[in-house]
């Protein structure tokens, strides 16, 4: 999935403080200037925010999905598709100008994504041991509404913490997705690392440089330019030739062209 905005994951049990770490965040983070859409998981069987017998209800039961209900205060989007993934959401969030997602809950999906900062909330040691054992990378802190250890945080005493380190991994991360967007973003393995944004973090840190891309160090050795709707899609030398052969094996055949071979070809596909 291609992520173009920072994502923290308030993670944990039922009421282990997860919606009140999200009440202290999101006011804080609007302060500095981040527009925020929050993403709320919901567990229950059969849940709809519908209700049946509403005009919308009707709407559905007749065939209509989404159905959209419009106010001058509130719009609301039904879909009911189970099918529908989570990286789809990120890209309805970022539509509405979103710079920042907040999700509360989806520990299966996101305890071991490397690329989203987690607040894992726990009620007491034995679920922090637990939690500690399967997270992965980018975790920004343990808390708690009970005091437990001094490497869990309170989750009311030691809020401006909780926003100091969440604003930290914020910043980090739009540094690392400002470097990632000018990698190829193929997570090809070529330069040894198995996604583009474990290169991305360590130029950031600076033990790497965008030259260890190499997809982007042999871009003047590539004999096509292919461009989709604006953007400039990376191509590796060997299928950038076999696009090239093809293209100027086709436009050979058409009367009074005359092609020697060596030719480079630029492609621009737009809607």
């Amino acid at each position: 999935m291609h992520i173009n905005c920072p994502i923290v994951a308030v993670i944990g049990r039922k009421a282990s403080g997860k919606t009140t770490v999200i009440e202290t965040l999101v006011p804080e983070l609007i302060k500095e200037g981040f527009s925020v859409a929050s993403i709320k998981h919901i567990a229950h069987e059969g849940f709809s925010s519908d209700r049946e017998g509403s005009d919308t209800w009707r709407h559905w039961r007749a065939g209509a999905n989404p159905v959209i209900a419009f106010s001058k205060s509130e719009v609301n989007v039904i879909v009911r598709d189970s099918s529908i993934s989570l990286d789809k959401i990120f890209d309805v969030s970022s539509l509405f100008g979103a710079k920042v997602i907040i999700l509360e809950g989806f520990s299966s999906m996101v305890l071991d994504d490397r690329s989203i900062g987690k607040i894992i909330c726990v009620k007491n040691i034995e679920e922090y041991r637990e939690y500690k054992e399967h997270v992965e990378k980018d975790l920004i802190a343990f808390c708690s509404l009970q005091k437990i250890n001094e490497q869990i945080l309170n989750i009311k005493e030691n809020r401006a913490i909780i926003v100091e380190r969440t604003l930290n991994f914020i910043r980090r991360k739009l540094k690392i997705l400002e470097i990632l967007g000018s990698l190829a973003r193929l997570n090809c393995g070529r330069c040894g690392r198995k996604m583009c944004e474990d290169l991305a973090e360590e130029i950031y840190c600076g033990s790497a440089s965008i030259d260890d891309c190499v997809v982007i160090r042999m871009k003047p050795k590539v004999s096509v330019r292919l461009n989709v709707s604006g953007e400039d899609i990376p191509l590796q030398p060997f299928a950038s030739e076999i696009i090239r052969k093809a293209v100027l094996g086709m436009v050979s055949s058409l009367k009074n062209v005359r092609i020697r071979g060596d030719e480079k070809v630029d492609i621009s596909i737009s809607s």
